[in-house]
Formats: C-alpha cells, sequence, structure tokens
C-alpha cells in the first residue's frame, strides 16, 4: 500500500497485506517472541491501525485501536521511532496483545518505521523473558521494520524480492533450490491424498557445442529462449526449475507416467520449434519422465528420472524415455528420435 493511498485513508481502515503479515510472522518465529504487532498511526493521534498481529489472541487485525497501544510499549515506540527493548508490566501494559500461548508478555522490543513522506508505524515483538542476545534480537527486529517501510512506501516490494530469491536469473525459471523446495512440497501432497505426482528431467542435447561453436554470451540466450520454451509448454499448476547447466526439470503434480510422457514429448516440441538464430539445425532436447511411488523418496524419484534420461542419451538423444520403460528394459521406440546420426554432447 503506497504512502499516497495511506493518507488518503487516515479514517479509513488501512488494507492489510500479505506482505506485512509475512514480515511480523517471519520477525516473531525468528526470534522466539510470544506476539509480534505492526502498526501504522492513523490520521487521527488516537488511533493506531493494527496491519498484522502474530501469535496474539486480540483478534482485531486491521481495525483501529486507541488508548492501550497508545500508552503502551507499542504507543512509544511509534511516537519515539527507536530502536528499544524493555520490561513491562503485563498487567499494565497490554499494547502487545495476550499471547496466544498464555504465557505473560514481560519483556517488549520494537523499532520505529518511517516511510518517506508518511505516516508513522511500529514493529514490537512481547517477550515471556528478556531476550538473552539483545543486541542481535534488536538488531532483526529493526532490520524488518526497514523491509515493513519499503513496503508501506511501495506495495509489492516483498513479493518483488521473494520472486527475484526463487527465480533464477538467466532462464525465469525457479532456482535449483526452489525446485527442489517445491519437490518436497508436492510430494508430501501427493503422500497426503493419495494423488499421482511425476517429473521430467530435461537436457539439451549437443548444447556443448553451441557454447564452443559461438561463445557463452550466445549459449546463455538459447538457454533463456528455452527456458521461456519449456515454461509455455507446461500446464498451469506444474513447475520448470533449472536444475544446473543446460539441464531443466519439470514437476507435474496430478500426473501419472503417461500423462507426463505425453507432456514430455510436447515440451520437446516446444524446444524444437524454438531453433537458435545462428545453428544449422534446431535445437533438441533429451527427457527422463518417472513417477512417484508411494513411500519412495524425493531422491529416489529424481534418481529414477535422471536413469530415463541416461536412456535417452545413450539412445543418441533427441529421445523421451519413461522409468517404466527402463525399469522393464523395453525397446526404444525409433519414431521418438529424429535423426540416427545425431548424437547428444
Amino acid at each position: 500500500m503506497p504512502v499516497s493511498t495511506l493518507e488518503s485513508r487516515s479514517r479509513a481502515q488501512p488494507v492489510a497485506t500479505g506482505e506485512f503479515s509475512l514480515i511480523t510472522r517471519r520477525i516473531t518465529e525468528r526470534t522466539e517472541a510470544e506476539t509480534g504487532l505492526l502498526v501504522v498511526a492513523g490520521g487521527d493521534d488516537r488511533l493506531t491501525h493494527v496491519l498484522a498481529s502474530c501469535g496474539t489472541a486480540r483478534g482485531d487485525l486491521g481495525r483501529p485501536v486507541s488508548s492501550h497501544v497508545a500508552g503502551g510499549f507499542v504507543g512509544r515506540v511509534l511516537e519515539s521511532a527507536r530502536t528499544t527493548g524493555q520490561q513491562i508490566d503485563p498487567e499494565l501494559d497490554t499494547s502487545l496483545g495476550i499471547a496466544a500461548s498464555g504465557a505473560p508478555v514481560a519483556f517488549a522490543a520494537g523499532a520505529g518505521i518511517r516511510p518517506p513522506g508518511g505516516p508513522p508505524g511500529a514493529l514490537c515483538l512481547g517477550f515471556a523473558g528478556r531476550p538473552s542476545d539483545m543486541a542481535l534480537t534488536l538488531w532483526r527486529i529493526e532490520s524488518h521494520a526497514r523491509l515493513a517501510s519499503l513496503c508501506l512506501h511501495e506495495e509489492g516490494t516483498l513479493d518483488a524480492l521473494l520472486a527475484t530469491a526463487r527465480l533464477d536469473g538467466l532462464t525465469g525459471c525457479l532456482s535449483y533450490a526452489a525446485i527442489r523446495a517445491e519437490l518436497d512440497r508436492e510430494l508430501r501432497r501427493s503422500e497426503r491424498h493419495g494423488r499421482p505426482l511425476s517429473c521430467c528431467f530435461i537436457d539439451l542435447d549437443h548444447f556443448k557445442r553451441v557454447n564452443d561453436g559461438y561463445g557463452h554470451l550466445y549459449g546463455n540466450r538459447v538457454l533463456a529462449e528455452a527456458g521461456a520454451a519449456l515454461r509455455a509448454g507446461v500446464r498451469g499448476g506444474d513447475s520448470i526449475g533449472r536444475y544446473g547447466g543446460d539441464e531443466f526439470l519439470a514437476l507435474l503434480p496430478d500426473a501419472d507416467e503417461s500423462t507426463a510422457l505425453a507432456l514430455g514429448h510436447r515440451l520437446r516440441t516446444k524446444i524444437l520449434t524454438t531453433k537458435p538464430s545462428r545453428t544449422a539445425e534446431p535445437l533438441d532436447t533429451s527427457i527422463g519422465v518417472a513417477e512417484w511411488r508411494p513411500g519412495s523418496t524425493a531422491d529416489e524419484l529424481l534418481g529414477a528420472a535422471d536413469a530415463a534420461l541416461l536412456r535417452a542419451k545413450d539412445g543418441g538423444g533427441g529421445i523421451v524415455a519413461g522409468a517404466g520403460d527402463v525399469a522393464a528394459g523395453a525397446a526404444r521406440d525409433a519414431a521418438w528420435r529424429p535423426s540416427a546420426e545425431r548424437r547428444p554432447r
């Protein structure tokens, strides 16, 4: 929510966003606080708007609250904009709310928020006792308060930062860490609900020739185009990540191996139609497909897809191979191979 929006809504309820909730929850959990509160002053000096809370039993998120906040520790931080911590009397100062855990909030720490040209705010935490490392706790709170200030000044700041951290800067696909985290999440979902899950290991054939013949800068351009083609080829709920180098991983929730093989062919077609401008022939790919089996791990699923990919490479490239075929020792389908003379790198 931009500052201008906050100012124009001086007597109205400010908009609470997921960004503020994420910041408040993160700092509360990171410092092991009992409660966390992010507030901003309204146009009326007697009112303070709660934008996010964590660990409290108060339930007044987004509503204007008055004297018990303004007159307590939160109000003092809001007015002074300082970063500070101190003992409080939980019976006299309820500005940080009642802890849902039932523990008394006997120590408070907070930092002021000052977005350029906007109303002041405060990020405050309540503890059962004084934190063991007070300097580190205050530094963490102040760092999160600065992030909250950015989000107050320009909506979407945190979302953009998180997206940047999750994406591979060259291809626009998920980063290695993000695609592995997504795999773990989808595998847990499949375990809970008994739903199928498949993946595709995708490796560009002869990509070393592109780098050797045209240079790494041009090779990076080809990788970016391949990433865009793969993202365009998957379904809405699927995920594409860059696993490393010229290798990609596609996660396909609610897809058995047969469905994943069909999608693998579609992805290969997408790559084939993305012809690099300087090379003599279309870019092709080898794809290994595997379906998750109940009780197996993420590494076992990836290992099965990798074995299928190696089989596709050994067959000359330009092949979509399933782990089921590998396990059964099935003959390769020559129709999947565009040219008998071509060999992968």
